[in-house]
Formats: structure tokens, sequence, C-alpha cells
């Protein structure tokens, strides 16, 4: 079995104490790009979609930023390991806490699902993806990823570690803003984006696999065969 290696209880910890700031926080760390790229991924899954998603599961939802770019009518189950989260969703029909890794939905129970900046703070990456393939007919994913380029790669984890805290800070000052040093775990225990590339090939049919930000960020769409 394939696992992507690291620590990822600090990580899910984090999550719990940015929850307030969490969006305002986004904007900051990626220059303002981050909603551009949860618009891309959404929009990749209805261009290359047989048809448009109507049963959506936004699998590590938080505040629903993501499910925010589907098109209506589209009947949407936010699923979070956070309450916190969760609780300041004001997007879906259904809010249901859980992780990735074991969804707790029936097979195919969604047309799509969606997953926004969660898949690289998971435990078990494989797992996850076949869940994905499970219950849904569609995945659409944008998230942290690594970079091929080892000179690259180190950047972007210097940049994770030291910038993103600052801008943070910056913009959504407070506690919990300096939780987002520890985001900096996800980047360099994040497997490289060739070896997600393979796995999601080796569970589902990928349409789609485009990089972004020097390869710090990976979108996907995939369907299941």
């Amino acid at each position: 079995m394939i696992r992507a290696a690291g620590p990822r209880g600090a990580l899910r910890g984090a999550y719990e104490r940015i929850a307030r700031i969490y969006e305002r926080a986004n904007v900051a760390v990626t220059l303002g790009f981050v909603d551009r790229w949860r618009r891309e991924a959404v929009a990749l899954m209805y261009a290359l979609a047989r048809r448009p998603p109507l049963r959506v599961l936004d699998a590590g939802a938080g505040p629903g930023n993501m499910a925010l770019h589907l098109r209506r009518p589209a009947y949407v189950v936010a699923l979070d390991a956070t309450p916190e989260m969760l609780r300041a969703n004001r997007v879906a029909g259904d809010r249901v806490a859980g992780v990735l890794e074991m969804l707790p939905f029936r097979d195919r129970s969604f047309d799509a699902v969606i997953a926004g900046y969660s898949l690289h703070a998971v435990s078990d990456m494989e797992r996850a993806v076949e869940e994905f393939g499970r219950v849904a007919e569609y995945q659409a994913v944008v998230s942290i990823g690594r970079p091929e380029s080892r000179v690259i790669g180190r950047l972007v984890e210097l940049y994770a570690r030291y910038a993103m805290p600052v801008l943070a800070c910056a913009l959504a000052p407070g506690r919990g803003c300096r939780e987002y040093a520890k985001i900096a775990l996800a980047v360099s225990s994040s497997p490289p984006n060739s070896w997600l590339r393979v796995l999601v090939s080796s569970r589902a049919e990928l349409l789609a696999f485009k990089e972004r930000a020097l390869g710090a960020i990976y979108i996907y769409v995939a369907r299941r065969r």
C-alpha cells in the first residue's frame, strides 16, 4: 500500500484553531489566488463531465468556499473532520463530521466529489482517492502538492514555513494565524505530484491534471472507470 508519509495530527489541530480566519489567511498566503484555483477546478469538472453533477460531496469542506463555485441546482453535503469548520459552513444542505479516508456514505451516493485544499492533509492518500471513486462518479480536487524540482520544492517548503505565517498574521491577526507554520508539515511530507498522478490514474480515469504556482498547487479531475 502506498501512503503519504508524515505527521498529520498537528495539522488537523491547526485547522481547528484557524477556523475563524481561514479564508482571510488563505487569501494572504496564496497572494489572492486561493479562490481562483478552486474556481478553476470546479469549472474544469463541468467542462469534462458528461452531465452536470446534481449531488455533490464537498470533502474537507471547511466553511464551504469550494462549493460556492458549483452551478445551481446542486445538492451539497459538506464533510469535514473539524467541527469548528462545519459550524461555519452555510453553503451545504447537510453537514457531516468525518474523514476522507473513511467516507460514511454508500457506494455511488454522489455524482461528484469536490475537495478544496484537503487531500494533502489526509493520513492515507491512497485510501482517500479510493473512497472518492467509491462514492462518486467524478472527482475535482485542488490541493497543496510537491514540485518535481528539488530546488523549487525546497523554496516552496521555506515559503510555507516562514512566509505564510507572516502573511497570515498580517491580514488576519490573532493567535490562530501562527498555526499556518504547521502547514509546512504537509508541504514537506507530501508526495511528488508525479506520484499522485500515477495514483489517481491507477484508481480512475484521469481526465486532467494541472499544476499551478510552480507545482506547489495541483488540480485534477477524474472519472470512475
